[in-house]
């Protein structure tokens, strides 16, 4: 019987031990995609208890909680963190084979030293000696980062979001670049509410008067620059659904101006207009060398009253089940036919769609650059063990894996470093199962080389950073 999550935790081979152990273990991190907030780093406040640190912000363990039958008071109410924390302790037990009960305790064990399982019996002990630990001051968003050897952060903004607190974090003395990514999702969504209002902001920040299509491309344009100016090199999507019609300005300059005096705009025009201001923004990535990354399939707010009561993006969402080979092919194909397909990576909710996704990146590849359209790794609900070997055996059997970029948080919390450790030991514990039975040969220096790639230098190269 193997102990409990020891040094050789997940490696299940004698070459995927020597792959991790040798090769890969204590590598930097490259987190390319993450909602930590600026503002945040840059004030570094410490934290005053693991009640705060796990449970402000994660929805994996909200919604593992909810799971339980946990009053919503002790998960986002006004509970103390201490009553929050036993609350999280007492549930956590039931969680078997659930990649959180994994997390916390890689958690505990890489940052606070305790090896032991949390549960109802060991939940006072741990408060204690965690609680002693933070009382030092010393445990801050930049600690976790610089203690992590994270390289590189880069936060989710809106194009109306300042800047000033990336400023901050540049003329700072920390080691971790921290960088803005270009999320214009609001812009994008014209069939939301309050989308007159949003561009009412964005003329502000752009001091840009929007009254048409060609003003809103232009305030977008300048507000691209300043992130440009400001480290970023990525742009992020929200597309639960593909759109893929195009138009011209004027078909779009008409829903624009329909969309801003809230008239019924119908369900071809929204998706005519958000393909065709995503090809205009393009443009933008293109010339700038920015990635663009697409997460595709998430079925949002699907609890209304849960939304109503706590908010959106409180775990109440979940793998949407839409149609996306033909839509997604032919924006992808739009793009490259004008010239101004960027780099893209493409992630999806639902793992049906793991070989469309795979497969369709490899007919848009290009001379000169690695898989510079790639299958992104497996997100969110899916960055579990059997979700990252699927997302991993799709890659390797239809494109090429040693071009892989590997790991990215996505996530809120700075005790999260921790699934890179965890990606990278399936990782290992894969190529090592290949060479166990004889499909590929033992050849570790090549296997070493390609298990640092996907654990970091490609995530470095591909970035241009």
């Amino acid at each position: 019987m193997r102990l409990f999550m020891d040094k050789d935790f997940l490696l299940e081979s004698n070459t995927a031990k020597e792959l991790y152990h040798h090769f890969v273990e204590g590598l930097p991190l490259f987190d390319y995609h993450c909602h930590l907030p600026a503002k945040e780093i840059a004030q570094n406040r410490p934290f005053d208890s693991i009640g705060e640190l796990w449970l402000a912000h994660d929805h994996y363990k909200w919604r593992m909680m909810r799971s339980c039958g946990i009053s919503e008071e002790l998960i986002t109410g006004k509970a103390t963190w201490y009553e929050k924390y036993m609350a999280f302790a007492s549930a956590l037990s039931y969680a078997v084979g659930n990649p959180i009960y994994h997390w916390t305790h890689l958690e505990l064990q890489r940052y606070f030293r305790v090896f032991e399982p949390l549960n109802s019996g060991t939940a006072q002990d741990i408060w204690d000696k965690t609680k002693a630990m933070l009382l030092t001051g010393s445990f801050t968003p930049r600690y976790f980062m610089e203690s992590s050897k994270v390289d590189t952060v880069c936060t989710t903004d809106d194009p109306v979001d300042s800047l000033d607190y990336h400023r901050i974090i540049a003329e700072s003395d920390l080691k971790t670049r921290v960088v803005p990514t270009w999320r214009p999702d609001k812009a994008l969504k014209l069939d939301e509410s309050g989308y007159p209002e949003y561009i009412s902001r964005l003329s502000d920040v752009s001091k840009i008067r929007i009254v048409d299509f060609t003003t809103l491309t232009q305030a977008l344009e300048k507000r691209m620059a300043a992130f440009d100016e400001a480290g970023c090199f990525a742009s992020d999507h929200d597309m639960s659904a593909v759109f893929y019609e195009i138009a011209d300005d004027e078909v779009a300059d008409s829903i624009f101006k329909r969309a801003l005096c809230a008239e019924k705009i119908t369900a071809k025009e929204i998706s005519i207009f958000k393909a065709t201001l995503l090809c205009r923004m393009c443009e933008g990535y293109y010339k700038r060398n920015w990635v663009m990354e697409l997460h595709v399939g998430c079925n949002r707010s699907v609890n209304e009253l849960g939304v109503r009561r706590i908010g959106r993006s409180s775990g109440f969402d979940s793998p949407g089940d839409y149609e996306i080979a033909e839509p997604l092919g032919a924006l992808l194909n739009q793009l490259n036919l004008r010239g101004i397909l960027p780099k893209t990576i493409l992630f999806c909710m639902n793992p049906k769609d793991n070989w469309v996704l795979a497969s369709l990146a490899t007919t848009f590849q290009s001379e000169g650059i690695p898989s510079k359209i790639q299958f992104g790794t497996a997100w969110w609900m899916q960055d579990h063990i059997p979700g990252m070997m699927a997302q991993m055996e799709a890659l390797a059997n239809t494109g090429v894996f040693g071009h892989f970029v590997g790991m990215l948080t996505d996530s809120r919390f700075y005790l999260s470093y921790t699934r890179f450790e965890y990606f990278r030991r399936v990782l290992c514990n894969y190529l090592g199962s290949l060479v166990e039975c004889g499909q590929y040969p033992e050849d570790m220096n090549m296997l070493g080389e390609v298990a640092r790639n996907i654990s970091y230098f490609n995530a470095k190269r591909y970035f241009n950073t």
